[in-house]
């Protein structure tokens, strides 16, 4: 347990080191505020564009808060957010392979969970600080341009959400355990994400198995407080993906790693 917190202070110090513990909260802040923005001063930035052309009429709906809410998730944290998410963990297994950095540690009577937990925990952490400075800002700006919303639905959903950002980056450092770029690693994770994303246009039979339907779990939950049908399943079989992600990052750099040494 003790080489497990040493192992979490130096994630903490790499963090610090790469700002990542400021470039993430920032990005994810941006994106929390563009969504409200966007939907409140539509017709504005419409008019300022020039407008439609002469006889066309387009009937602008009506955003509620929730809808922003579920929007900012949808449009801002789920395409730009994860990958953002992605491009910031492509390269934490893989430089650690790379400067001998991992046989080092490894040296030093520490095991390939203990590291691979430390990693994992030390992202998981700045992806949860940062989706939640994002959503904070996005409830800040709707509130003020909209109405109030539901704290509890907002946390009920932005906890579903969160499960989907755990696949992402645990298949970040699945894929960055079993790959030797960076480059490789980020192409090979947001296709998957992308992949992942279109399936959930097929039709919901198929998203009980899908860990990207979480997104729309957590959209019907901010807007109605509910979800949808088999969530449990679905975050059973997302859980299970992560466990079997770790478990294979595990035993391949055993295999490839180990007998190096």
């Amino acid at each position: 347990m003790s080489r497990l917190f040493v192992l979490l202070k130096k994630e903490w110090l790499e963090a610090r080191r790469s700002y990542k513990l400021l470039w993430f909260p920032v990005v994810f802040m941006f994106l929390g505020i563009i969504q409200p923005l966007s939907s409140y001063y539509l017709p504005q930035i419409l008019k300022i564009a020039g407008g439609l052309p002469e006889g066309m009429k387009i009937t602008l709906p009506k955003f509620t808060a929730e809808d922003v809410l579920a929007s900012t998730l949808t449009s801002q944290f789920d395409q730009l957010g994860l990958i953002i998410i992605v491009i910031g963990m492509m390269g934490v297994v893989v430089s650690d392979k790379q400067n001998g950095m991992l046989a080092f540690i490894l040296t030093r009577n520490t095991t390939l969970g203990e590291y691979l937990l430390s990693k994992w925990i030390g992202q998981a952490a700045i992806v949860a600080v940062s989706v939640v400075t994002g959503i904070l800002m996005a409830i800040f700006y709707t509130s003020y341009l909209f109405k109030a919303v539901s704290l509890a639905r907002v946390v009920a959903g932005l906890g579903v959400y969160y499960i989907w950002c755990l696949f992402i980056l645990t298949l970040a450092l699945m894929l960055g355990a079993l790959l030797s770029r960076s480059s490789a690693v980020a192409v090979l994770s947001i296709f998957v994400l992308i992949l992942l994303k279109a399936i959930t246009a097929i039709g919901s039979g198929f998203q009980i198995l899908n860990p990207a339907y979480l997104t729309n779990h957590a959209v019907n939950i901010m807007i109605s407080g509910n979800a949808l049908p088999h969530l449990l399943t679905t975050l059973t079989i997302t859980l299970f993906l992560i466990v079997l992600f770790m478990f294979l990052s595990k035993y391949y750099l055993y295999r490839k790693e180990l007998p190096s040494m």
